[in-house]
């Protein structure tokens, strides 16, 4: 059976926050949606330009968009010496914590053997010093580059405030370890930056999950994209605006939400009850 995670994608429109007033309303959206993404083990995340009328600045939009997920999925420690003061960030102090195996606590996965996210601070010829969120500093002897964020895993102690660290993939963790952000031009590109084996559209045109269920598993995909639509228009809509036909772009495009009570979805609404249902339905 197809394994929800970790190759879980999700698309998301630049028009995403575009109905939110002011920078303070845009960040709690953005909080909600993140905290979305990790709880259903989204692994990567696309924001694709949708083109939509209402966008002043399309630019500057997916500029909030991307600069407020990073934000939210870099773990607490990192955060001062990875983003300097921004004007995206005024409000960051509103995000939500992730609470993700990679956020840990102060007396969470200090042990050898234990993975963390670590940025190196300084590097010469005899190797990297890098904070690791503990005590110590993180000591490799590969020289990497300064402000670099890694993956590590942690080793004994080294004496003057040290601890051998190893660099790992994240693929080597084997829990979560949060989403990593890409961008695109059109929903198209989006689609092929991802390289899925299965697409998913998500619309209240679209066929009924339950309907479309078996096909996904009959397909057995090692990796799934979801794509929603924006504040203003649906995938159709877009799809229309940008040239392309979404009954070919998708595999399936599902209705997560029928019979729904309200004239409109929001992208942030959709976006939970659609991963909800396939996590219940696909996942496991």
């Amino acid at each position: 059976m197809f394994k929800l995670s970790p190759s879980f994608f999700v698309l998301l429109p630049s028009s995403l926050v575009a109905d939110a007033p002011d920078l303070r309303q845009k960040t709690l959206k953005i909080g909600s949606i993140g905290r979305a993404l990790a709880i259903f083990h989204v692994g990567k995340v696309c924001i694709y330009n949708d083109d939509d009328p209402h966008l002043k600045n399309q630019a500057s939009e997916v500029g909030v968009i991307s600069t407020l997920l990073h934000y939210l999925e870099t773990p607490q420690y990192l955060r001062k010496l990875l983003f300097p003061r921004a004007r995206e960030l005024r409000y960051a102090g509103l995000l939500p914590p992730l609470r993700t195996p990679h956020h840990p606590l102060a007396d969470e996965k200090t042990r050898p053997g234990d993975y963390r996210e670590a940025v190196v601070m300084d590097a010469d010829k005899r190797g990297s010093l890098l904070e690791l969120g503990i005590r110590e500093r993180g000591f490799t002897s590969e020289k990497l580059s300064v402000g670099q964020r890694v993956t590590v895993r942690l080793g004994e102690g080294l004496g003057e405030g040290k601890r051998a660290v190893e660099l790992v993939p994240r693929s080597e963790v084997g829990e979560y370890w949060g989403y990593e952000i890409s961008r695109a031009k059109t929903l198209a590109e989006a689609l092929k930056v991802l390289k899925t084996d299965y697409m998913i559209g998500t619309s209240r045109h679209g066929q009924n999950l339950y309907e479309a269920v078996q096909a996904i598993r009959s397909n057995n995909p090692r990796s799934v994209a979801v794509a929603f639509g924006g504040s203003y228009a649906g995938l159709f809509e877009i799809c229309e605006r940008q040239g392309v036909d979404a009954g070919k772009l998708f595999d399936v495009i599902i209705n997560t939400i029928p019979n729904q009570g309200t004239a409109t979805v929001r992208t942030e609404e959709a976006l939970v009850a659609t991963l909800a249902l396939l996590n219940a339905l696909i996942g496991g």
